[in-house]
């Protein structure tokens, strides 16, 4: 270390070295926890593995968007179905757009009304312990005649 003869330079080498000290104790504690939760971002959960799953933010929209989706020709002719969609949701509660994906469809109009449908809806995140992470949800939807 070097010696500092003059006592102003002394007394704010040293206070600059005492402001220094939270700061790096800051990066040496957070610094591991940081990069933990950074690589968490980009994690994708199962529904399986959270404290809190994925909730529709409002059901009576959700309804609403389903049966203004219902292929007009399908429903004049009584023809219903069941669509099983896959896709992520990320930690705002918003829809990725390319994770949509139909897994299983009765019609194959209906699966495309319905991945319309997901594409707009939103979601209150899947929590684990109290943090948002993406998850990953299979959501079933009907359509009845």
């Amino acid at each position: 270390m070097p010696i500092i003869s003059h006592p102003r330079i002394a007394s704010m080498s040293l206070t600059l070295r005492r402001s220094l000290i939270p700061a790096i104790a800051t990066l040496l504690f957070a610094g591991p926890f940081a990069r933990t939760a950074a690589a968490q971002d980009d994690k994708v959960y199962p529904i399986s593995e959270l404290t809190n799953p994925p909730k529709l933010s409002s059901a009576v929209q959700a309804a609403r968007l389903i049966s203004e989706s219902y292929p007009a020709d399908l429903k004049s002719r009584g023809v219903g179905g069941m669509v099983e969609l896959q896709f992520v949701v990320d930690s705002k509660g918003k829809v990725e757009a390319g994770s949509v994906e139909v897994v299983d469809a009765t019609q194959t109009a209906l699966g495309e009304a319905a991945k319309k449908v997901v594409a707009r809806l939103d979601f209150q995140p899947g929590k684990l312990n109290g943090a948002a992470v993406k998850t990953k949800v299979v959501l079933p939807i009907i359509y009845k005649p």
